[in-house]
């Protein structure tokens, strides 16, 4: 189970002068690069970095980094920190729940520093469309019809 998270490193930048008419691909990446064990509280911190690289016209136009951990307590901790010690490779029965929580806190963090540095939002946001169907298959702002 997570219980806890922090962020210790931010790191983003942006190019000078993109045209407006750019076509921005983002590709992000969570990787977990060591695992500590704190025998005295009885918990694993899995230090993790995130990529968000911006590209554009052949060439990076942005990125976002940020490394931090979280913090697992539950399970067989000793046998999970061997599993990391001896092939550096997160224990199968936890992966799941280490990454995502790390994915999510990532995440979260980057969508507003790309705000912030005027990059797009590494996720897409949901869209409004006023042109919704309605139960007869007619746009429902559309009256009457035409013959």
């Amino acid at each position: 189970m997570i219980i806890n998270y922090l962020i210790d490193k931010i790191e983003a930048s942006r190019e000078d002068n993109i045209p407006a008419e750019t076509q921005v691909g983002i590709s992000n990446n969570i990787t977990v690069i060591d695992v500590e064990l704190d025998e005295k509280f009885k918990v694993l911190k899995f230090k993790f970095k995130f990529d968000a690289v911006f590209s554009g016209n052949d060439q990076e136009l942005g990125k976002i980094v940020i490394q931090g951990f979280v913090v697992y307590t539950g399970g067989d901790i000793d046998k999970i920190y061997k599993t990391w010690g001896d092939s550096k490779k997160i224990d199968p029965s936890i992966a799941e729940e280490i990454l995502q929580a790390s994915l999510n806190v990532s995440i979260l963090e980057a969508m507003s520093i790309s705000k912030m540095i005027q990059l797009p939002s590494i996720l897409p946001l949901p869209k409004v469309s006023t042109n919704a169907p309605n139960d007869a298959g007619e746009d429902s702002h559309k009256k009457g019809s035409k013959k």
